[in-house]
């Protein structure tokens, strides 16, 4: 949803904007937090960003079987296969993750 459309309460029970440094609640979020806002517009609406959360594991792979396939740089295949582990093992996919650094 579009943030400069939403309001909150505040103490006195007055409508009000929600406020730099403010949650969707009207609290106040950590200085050092970091939000990224992405707004959407499809035909003039709004939506809500969505994501697949595997998409990039699935980019990561198929690059890996591209680069395999081809026999491609050592360098590359190496940087690949670091990003693929580093994404398994953020995940908890531990074995996965070892067999990349491994190799």
């Amino acid at each position: 949803p579009d943030m400069a459309v939403k309001t909150v309460k505040d103490s006195a029970g007055q409508e009000r904007p929600i406020k730099l440094g403010e949650d969707y609640l009207g609290q106040p979020t950590h200085r050092n937090r970091d939000v990224w806002v992405i707004r959407v517009e499809t035909d003039g609406n709004v939506q809500d960003a969505a994501a697949n959360a595997d998409a990039v594991l699935d980019l990561l792979q198929l690059r890996l079987r591209k680069l395999r396939a081809s026999a491609g740089e050592d360098v590359l295949m190496a940087d690949c296969m670091f990003e693929l582990a580093r994404r398994l093992h953020g995940r908890a996919r531990y074995g996965e993750a070892e067999e990349l650094y491994r190799e």
